[in-house]
Formats: C-alpha cells, structure tokens, sequence
C-alpha cells in the first residue's frame, strides 16, 4: 500500500479516536457523579458500573473476533454509532437496567477512553488497524503518537467540566455532545481504506496460547483497578468533598502526565526491553495505588492519582506493541479484545464490592483494588520472562 494510502488511514483512525478520546474524558467523570445524582445508592452504582463491564467485555470479545473475520473499518463504523446512540438516550431514563445497556454498549463505564487500547472493543479495532498500516519497528513509536493525541483530548474533555460548571450550564448536557462527536467519530471512520486483512477462522487458531499467556495477568489487574477505577470521581467526591469541576482539574492533569510517559517512555525503551518496562511501570502504579489510599490530604492524595495513572496508563502503547509482536497480524484485534475482555470481565464483580466497602470506610477500595493489581507485573515477568531480554516478532504456536 503507497505510504500516502497509510498516512490518510492512520489520520483517520486517529482522528475518530481524538474524538471518541474527548468525550470519555467527561463521561468517565460525570457517570458515577450522576448515578449519584440520580439517588441510586453505594451498592447500586455498582451494580450498574459492574452490569455495564460485563456488556462492555462481551461486547468487546465478540466485536473483536467479527472485525478480523470480516473487517475492521465495518465493525469500528458500527462501534461509533453504537456509541452514539447510548451517549444521546442516555440522560432520558432513569431505569437501572437500561443505564446499565446504555453505559455497556456504549463504552462509558467509568475507566475507559485515554490511549488507544483501552476504551473496550473500540481499543481492541482501532489498535489493530493501526498497526495494519504501521511497520513492525515502528509499533511501539506510532503507537504512542496516536495515544498521545488520545490522551490530550482525553484532558480537554475533563478539562472542559470545570468551564461547563462555571458557566452554569448543567454539566450532564455534555452527554449529548458525546451522541455528536460519536457520529463524526462514524464519518472518519467510513473513509478508511479497507486492505482486507482477514483472519480464516472466527477464533484464533494461530496464536491462540499466547492470546492467553497475555491474557492472565489482566486477570488481577481487572479486578483490582475494578474496585477504584470506575468509581474514582465518586471516591474524591466522598473522600474530600470537592465537586465535578475539581475532579475534571485532578483528572485532566493527570492525563497530562500520562501524555508526558507515553511520548518519553517508547523512545528510551527499545523493543527488547518493554517487557521489563511494563513490569517496572505497574509496580510502581500498584505502590502509588495503596499509598493513596492512606493519604488524608487532597494535594498529595492528588499527586499519587496523577502517578498511578500515569505509570499505569503511560506504558499501554508499550504493552501494545508488545502484544501484537507476539500474535498472527490476522488475529491482532481478537488479542487486544480478548485480553480487554478479561481485563474487564474480571473486573465486573469488583463495582458492587466498591461500593460496599465505601460505605464501611473510603479508603478500603484503593488500597485492596492495590494490593491486587501488584500480582499483574509479577504474572507479567512469569509467563514472558523466557521471552526476556529478547523476543521474536512473531510467535505462530
């Protein structure tokens, strides 16, 4: 494919995650806030955070299989209005098992949007398109330019709360504007151009034992960032009493920060030392996680969110090229929607379970959901650390 082709499809899938980005940079603030909003108790909140990951990673599973079997650009078009239509109903019922449909299917549970990679199966189609376009060497490097942007509208959009509120305006309006820039997301992505890489089988035949050598460590990752990472507005709200606006100001700088390790952390890290760096990273995440939960200050209390996610998102197009080093290029999608789906199927039970513990005592949700995630980069060095210092481009089992 001419160089030119591969730009304007790079820029295209870039473009819709820039928007996609922005909006779950609010959504992600505002959902809990407005479960609380609307009366639902501790433990109900987490039961439709925990219903809604369990929409999510089905949804991203399944998505993920249908996009290498018959196309990408197809299923990332469905995705966005899919989106689209969640983000703009969304605000117009009250009913528990609808809101926990529309937060499934549309994404917004509470920790998803940011880099490429994350944000259910949106992550799952959008990083293996990228990579279809990209040269192996440059995985790693394209990569963390696409979450970089990702990440930047990410801070704008939690940014954009505390204008919002300022200004008076209701600041669960801004669901709407997701429902717009869901439907531009769809635009963008019409116009890619559609190489036809496909997988020959529905479930991954080929790399199939490393799918799920990848897929263990997300296990205690999912479970434990389930206990904080879906209600983390909510716990700053409880925990300090400050108010939507302040959030968005904690959580845009700590997309900042994120940004800042995303553009450094590839470029001095070569390809065969990223899983050392994944390990170091997520350590130094889960450490961050606990002493946050025993600090009684905001400004620090602060600083270690600002870390934690930084450490913890920072290293995602690292853990991405990685992964996608390791698998078939026709079953790149299904590895990143299968390690999403358990990731995030293990972390549904953990909601309910937040909530009820925020009811005994604020800080018991960061610092067990911490103590769990540290078992993810020991997992990491077990199952790859033969594949360690060196590993090959591509594993076929």
């Amino acid at each position: 494919m001419p160089s030119d082709v591969r730009r304007k499809n790079l820029a295209n899938i870039v473009s819709a995650r820039v928007l996609l980005s922005f909006s779950y940079g609010f959504l992600n603030v505002l959902l809990s806030l407005y479960l609380n909003h609307l009366g639902y108790s501790l433990i109900e909140i987490g039961l439709i955070l925990g219903g809604a990951i369990i929409i999510s990673a089905s949804l991203t599973f399944l998505l993920s299989m249908l996009a290498d079997h018959f196309g990408r650009k197809l299923v990332l078009t469905i995705l966005f209005l899919l989106f689209s239509l969640s983000s703009l109903l969304f605000l117009s019922t009250k009913d528990i098992l609808v809101l926990v449909v529309l937060s499934g299917v549309g994404g917004f549970t509470g920790s998803g949007g940011g880099p490429i990679g994350s944000g259910g199966a949106f992550g799952a189609v959008q990083t293996a398109l990228v990579t279809e376009f990209t040269e192996r060497k440059e995985f790693s490097r394209i990569l963390s330019l696409a979450s970089a942007l990702g990440i930047m509208a990410a801070s704008a959009g939690s940014f954009i709360i505390y204008i919002v509120e300022a200004e008076r305006i209701d600041v669960y309006d801004l669901f709407y504007l997701a429902g717009i820039l869901g439907i531009l997301g769809s635009v963008f992505s019409i116009f890619l151009k559609d190489n036809h890489i496909r997988s020959r089988h529905f479930l991954p035949n080929i790399s199939w034992k490393n799918i799920i050598r990848l897929s263990l460590p997300t296990i205690p990752s999912g479970v434990g960032a389930g206990l904080i990472s879906p209600i983390f507005s909510l716990w700053f709200h409880l925990r300090f009493g400050i108010s939507s606006g302040e959030i968005g100001i904690i959580f845009g700088t700590s997309n900042l920060f994120v940004l800042l390790v995303m553009l450094v952390l590839p470029r001095i890290i070569s390809q065969e030392f990223e899983l050392r760096s994944i390990i170091w990273t997520r350590i130094i995440s889960s450490v961050a996680l606990i002493a946050l939960a025993l600090i009684p200050m905001l400004l620090f209390a602060s600083i270690l969110y600002v870390i934690r996610q930084g450490m913890q998102m920072g290293a995602v197009p690292v853990r991405q090229s990685f992964a996608m080093g390791l698998v078939d290029e026709s079953e790149r999608a299904t590895t990143s929607g299968a390690t999403s789906m358990t990731r995030t199927g293990f972390s549904a039970a953990s909601p309910p379970v937040a909530g009820s513990l925020l009811g005994i005592n604020v800080v018991y949700p960061p610092l067990i959901g911490g103590f769990i995630t540290i078992l993810d980069p020991l997992m990491y060095y077990y199952l790859f650390h033969k594949n360690f210092p060196a590993k090959k481009e591509h594993n076929k089992d």
